[in-house]
């Protein structure tokens, strides 16, 4: 039997449907099923319907517009035009616009708009291929972290045009870790793949699950009426989770904690509501057994107070309970991993893995931040060790400093004394510094900087342009890198300020000689325009958020399958 592939037609002339539907049926085989729309009211839902396979669309007034609305939302549906005569000009520029073809009134033969309209349904079938590799977790077949955020922001669209609550949960499995340490990373994926079929299979027609971390999952929730249907629907899932499963011919369960954050009650923008559900899910972490907890205002890291907080601030420095992850580098040129930053967690014994936001600026009140620091240093110098010993080389490992470190007389001689006792290669580790600790003490860092530099220890600026920026570091002290801050890379390419912006300090690194690092690369068009800016390297979600060490051989491989891949080159 012959594949039907459907065909809308958007046309306010009779004729143009009476003419094109006769020519339709009479294709051989019969392969055209019509759709027509005399109106366009709602058109993104056109445009992005999954049933329509092509679109023949008369040329008006409002044809600009549609192409721009189709382009901006990613429609993979090719969209021809119907016009009645075409110049060279003209149908380049409609081209350039996102039209896929044009058909002329006067010449609507059946084997060219036949041949025309194959062409179109194969072309939007190998985009919707590309385009679902490149939006899905390769394991679970789930949205990945790009896929997720456009479904996400789509689904915040939906719910202010149509005033209805959309639900967000973020999901973690406990000691998750434990699992594949006992029973090999082959059955650690058997649970991850296990766990995201039982959800899947409790969601509704509206809803959709992502992958976006190792043992990570988001769930949107369109269309809640109350928080209580959030709260059945996140208990069913917790039931399901946590039911016994087998591994390696044995029963094996695990639980899990889940947090949520409702738009638009508890934040507007994509980013607040994802740091609300994943500090609400942190919050749940806290309490034994599998929980759901919703993100609120009142919500504090610790229900004791700040005398408590300080107490296990003490505790953690004295049993070590910091930990760092390990966000990768990315040169643009090659897709290569180059560099690693390191990024400091809590490992907290009941709350589970804490991140620097809820603790950082209690340690830097208490004086803790020098101490953490040192341990921070030692834990990178014995990565870069560790990641040779894989076989991973020219891989920098960058770590924050803070000014009170710089303060200490001792700093450059315990840091002598870390490498050679790790045996670290200098070369290979990064200090990042900000404006802020430069401004503290200038000739104090410059010296600092000038000792470190001879043990072979690089520079990079952090945050570059968010303080009060003074160009004169740039040329007075050895820094070798600059790094775009998020905040400049956010919008990209639609922002027009954040591009002049990257330009601007792109163009300027380029000529000092340095590197450029953008931070916070989230989706496709980011590192194409980073790319084509000639930006060096990128770290940040689109690639990957920052990940235990362990990982990182998986990460590596993962990242040569994909650069091997012409889909992804």
């Amino acid at each position: 039997m012959v594949q039907q592939h459907t065909v809308l037609i958007i046309s306010e002339s009779n004729s143009d449907h009476l003419i094109l539907s006769d020519c339709l049926g009479r294709a051989v085989p019969d392969r055209f099923k019509l759709a027509t729309i005399a109106s366009m009211e709602r058109p993104l839902e056109a445009l992005l319907d999954p049933l329509i396979d092509t679109v023949i669309m008369a040329f008006g007034p409002e044809t600009e517009y549609l192409l721009r609305l189709a382009e901006k939302n990613e429609a993979t549906v090719p969209i021809i035009l119907l016009l009645d005569d075409a110049d060279e000009n003209r149908s380049e520029q409609l081209r350039e616009l996102g039209a896929q073809d044009y058909l002329l009134r006067s010449q609507l033969q059946d084997g060219l708009v036949h041949r025309v309209l194959d062409y179109g349904i194969q072309l939007k079938a190998a985009r919707d291929r590309i385009q679902q590799l490149s939006n899905r977790d390769t394991l679970t077949g789930a949205l990945n972290r790009v896929g997720f955020r456009a479904h996400m922001e789509r689904a915040m669209e939906r719910s202010e045009r149509y005033g209805f609550n959309t639900a967000l949960l973020y999901i973690n499995m406990d000691q998750f870790s434990q699992v594949n340490d006992h029973y090999g990373e082959a059955d650690g994926d058997l649970l991850i793949k296990t766990i995201s079929r039982r959800l899947i299979n409790k969601l509704r027609s509206t809803d959709s699950i992502a992958r976006i971390g190792g043992d990570e999952f988001a769930i949107v929730l369109e269309d809640v009426s109350s928080f209580k249907d959030v709260e059945m629907i996140a208990g069913k899932m917790l039931k399901s989770i946590t039911a016994p499963m087998i591994l390696s011919e044995q029963q094996a369960s695990i639980d899990a904690s889940i947090g949520a954050a409702i738009y638009p009650d508890d934040g507007t923008e994509f980013s607040d509501l994802v740091d609300f559900a994943r500090s609400a899910m942190q919050q749940a972490k806290a309490i034994t057994g599998s929980k759901f907890v919703r993100y609120s205002e009142q919500l504090s890291f610790d229900h004791g107070g700040a005398t408590s907080l300080a107490a296990e601030l003490r505790t953690a420095v004295r049993k070590n309970q910091f930990e760092l992850h390990y966000q990768p580098r990315i040169d643009l040129a090659t897709g290569e991993l180059v560099g690693l930053e390191a990024l400091l967690r809590w490992n907290h014994p009941e709350r589970g893995m804490v991140l620097p936001g809820e603790f950082i600026a209690a340690c830097e009140d208490m004086g803790l931040m020098r101490t953490i620091g040192y341990q921070v240093i030692q834990h990178a110098c014995s990565a870069q060790v560790w990641i040779e010993e894989q076989g991973f080389r020219d891989v920098d490992v960058a770590v924050n400093i803070s000014f009170s470190q710089f303060q200490d007389d001792r700093f450059v001689d315990i840091v002598k004394d870390i490498i050679t006792r790790c045996g670290t290669n200098a070369a290979q580790i990064e200090f990042e510094l900000t404006e802020t600790t430069i401004l503290s003490c200038p000739e104090q860092v410059k010296q600092r900087m000038e000792q470190l530099r001879l043990l072979g220890i690089s520079f990079s600026l952090d945050d570059f342009g968010t303080g009060f920026s003074q160009l004169s570091h740039l040329t007075e002290l050895p820094i070798s890198a600059l790094k775009i801050d998020a905040c400049f890379v956010r919008e990209l390419p639609a922002n027009p300020h954040q591009e002049a912006v990257c330009t601007m300090i792109i163009e300027m690194a380029r000529r000092l000689g340095m590197v450029v690092v953008a931070e916070g690369a989230e989706t496709y068009e980011q590192i194409e325009y980073l790319r084509g800016q000639q930006c060096q390297q990128v770290q940040g979600f689109y690639y990957s958020p920052a990940i235990p060490l362990q990982q990182l051989p998986r990460f590596v491989r993962e990242l040569n399958q994909k650069r091997r891949d012409p889909l992804f080159s």
